[in-house]
């Protein structure tokens, strides 16, 4: 039904996109693989990954395809996350709300030498939308008439809003879907064609926040596209003696390693 989330079973859904466990197991968000070099990316919302003034990876797992207790494809361990630099110069989407900026790329430690995208296989990934696009949002909604256990979606034609807040002088852009959707659906992917509807498609956003009606989401543009290529870049290097420290006006990077 119109704005309400279904079930999506199948497809190439089922094993790219999962749950993310974070924050020493105490929450649960939604994330997708998406196509990069380094083949280990995947696409999330930043508060899911960096909230009240600290980052919440250590021990972070991967559960793509989860459904019901099952894991099909098992866990993936967390490597490092990178968020915008402008989500970080905020307390947190509770006190001063920055959806516009609210994504993050986040890498996955290869498993008995296989890199992620070579088992679970990626969405496409895209930097530019139309003000009005036909998308499909999926996630793992855990709240109210949604218990977490399986990938809900909705689909229908996002329009772009303008998205302002108290510390930034010029608003940014967010898409608005109609979609019941609630928490735990944070960082499920928006897909466009060419074939969303079933869970195949491009990332053009992350599932940021709403309420149960609306869902809004990050306008993929040329910042997103900068803190994925220096995700992308660092991730293919799988034993670096040092960990990266990227431009701090394109990415905040999380400690590697599981560690704080």
């Amino acid at each position: 039904m119109r704005g309400q989330a279904g079930p999506i079973v199948g497809g190439l859904s089922a094993s790219s996109v999962g749950v993310l466990v974070v924050d020493g197991g105490r929450h649960q968000c939604s994330a997708t693989v998406v196509a990069s070099k380094s083949r280990r990316l995947l696409a999330t919302a930043a508060h899911c990954v960096w909230l009240d003034g600290g980052w919440r990876v250590d021990g972070a797992t991967f559960i793509p395809g989860y459904a019901a207790g099952e894991e099909p494809h098992g866990r993936w361990a967390v490597d490092t996350a990178y968020v915008p630099p402008a989500w970080q110069d905020t307390n947190s989407p509770i006190e001063d709300v920055a959806a516009d900026t609210d994504f993050a790329f986040v890498s996955l430690l290869p498993r008995d030498g296989v890199l992620p995208e070579q088992t679970l296989g990626a969405q496409g990934i895209r930097w530019s939308t139309p003000d009005t696009v036909q998308v499909a949002a999926l996630g793992y909604p855990s709240l109210g008439s949604y218990d977490g256990q399986s990938l809900r979606g909705c689909t229908g034609n996002a329009a772009i809003e303008p998205f302002a807040r108290a510390t930034a002088p010029t608003p940014g852009e967010v898409l608005a879907l109609e979609c019941d959707m609630t928490e735990g659906a944070s960082g499920g992917p928006w897909l466009t064609g060419p074939d969303a509807a079933t869970g195949r498609g491009q990332v053009v956003g992350v599932v940021s926040g709403g309420d149960d009606t609306a869902l809004v989401s990050p306008r993929f543009g040329p910042v997103a596209r900068g803190v994925y290529d220096a995700a992308d870049s660092a991730s293919q290097i799988t034993t670096p003696p040092t960990p990266a420290t990227p431009d701090a006006r394109t990415a905040q990077i999380a400690p590697r390693g599981g560690s704080r």
